[in-house]
């Protein structure tokens, strides 16, 4: 994780930290991603005084912590965000299945031909990640997001193609809210759960399907939409 490899050790309050502040913010307050996106400077600070709370760091890396989360929240919005614009339609949602499809190649030149070019967003995030730890990008002959090797065997091109996509963590917490009947408290621990799955998955491009499905569901129960979240996976 960022925040681990920035403190330099792993810690098992990170976690609930992250938690603590998306829990204050997102449901407390009543904010969104979008308020994220255009004060980024207000989320880190509340990680970092979470952070700070439970003892995972100190006020000598505090301002160090909350500049490199301030600074690689931007370059991650981006990139979600032309993976899945608010704008989206029918056209984008089949660009996405085939991008994340175990028979695509090359997902970024699929979305690329689709009208979505991410090769800047998902560079800029590779460069922010690598100067925010210190660690150099990976190295790869082609240039973009690593190939997922599918999880099971291929099926014919139907709705179950997708669900077999979607990783089962995440399937898993939209399948709970259907078991809770969408309580208002479950709704509350799944956008939590997300969040915190999403803060996990950000540090590795080779995540990009895992952090679209999770950031796809996020929204889904940030905005209430029950129907969605029951098409969810479907």
């Amino acid at each position: 994780m960022l925040i681990a490899n920035h403190v330099g050790k792993e810690h098992k309050d990170i976690g609930w930290a992250v938690g603590d502040a998306i829990y204050e913010y997102f449901v407390k307050q009543g904010k969104t991603v979008e308020d994220v996106e255009k004060n980024p400077s207000e989320f880190a600070k509340l990680v970092v005084k979470k952070l700070q709370e439970r003892e995972v760091v100190g006020p000598t890396v505090a301002r160090s912590t909350q500049k490199a989360i301030k600074e690689v929240i931007p370059a991650t919005i981006k990139l979600i965000n032309k993976m899945w614009p608010k704008d989206h339609n029918i056209k984008h949602l089949r660009a996405m299945e085939e991008a994340f499809s175990p028979d695509t190649k090359d997902p970024v030149r699929t979305l690329k031909a689709a009208g979505i070019d991410v090769t800047k967003e998902l560079e800029e995030l590779r460069n922010t990640i690598a100067e925010v730890t210190g660690k150099k990008p990976k190295t790869a002959k082609k240039r973009g997001m690593k190939k997922i090797e599918p999880r099971k065997p291929k099926y014919p091109e139907t709705k179950k193609v997708i669900s077999e996509e979607i990783p089962p963590e995440v399937l898993s917490i939209a399948k709970a809210l259907e078991f809770s009947d969408f309580s208002e408290k479950a709704m509350e621990k799944a956008e939590k759960e997300l969040l915190k799955m999403i803060d996990g998955l950000l540090d590795d491009e080779a995540n990009a399907v895992e952090v679209f499905y999770a950031v796809k569901l996020l929204r889904l129960v940030q905005r209430g939409d029950i129907e969605g979240i029951k098409r969810f996976g479907d």
